[in-house]
């Protein structure tokens, strides 16, 4: 796996909760170390890296300047996929929908929060 330019860490509140939501979309998750006390993980998409969780209290104290920061801080993150209509149609009773299937630039968006609150956008991936 090549590690991408910029990889997201999120901060969730429950990790195998989390991991268990990114599942059923598609994605698959391994530990990101051999600590069994972390409670990092790496998500994949295709078999590629798409992000990382962590449960917000270690993120904490890992990284004191985020202790007042809440959990689905202001952002978006944008996933591309190979078949745009056949994800949305699977993930949609999965997921809490914050912007419908609209199409800007001749480029099909779907908008889905996750339990954490982090909102995600779809997008049909381009060659």
């Amino acid at each position: 796996m090549k590690a991408p330019t910029l990889a997201p860490c999120l901060g969730v509140r429950d990790t195998r909760a989390t991991v268990d939501f990114y599942e059923k979309l598609g994605f698959t998750a391994l530990p990101a170390g051999d600590d069994p006390d972390d409670d990092l993980r790496i998500l994949l998409f295709k078999d590629e890296f798409a992000l990382m969780v962590h449960r917000d209290e270690q993120l904490r104290e890992w990284l004191p300047v985020l202790k007042n920061t809440p959990v689905g801080a202001f952002g978006m993150f944008y996933l591309a996929v190979d078949d745009f209509d056949a994800y949305v149609e699977r993930i949609r009773p999965l997921v809490t929908v914050q912007k419908d299937v609209m199409e800007l630039g001749g480029r099909k968006l779907f908008y889905f929060s996750d339990l954490n609150g982090y909102v995600i956008g779809v997008n049909q991936l381009t060659g």
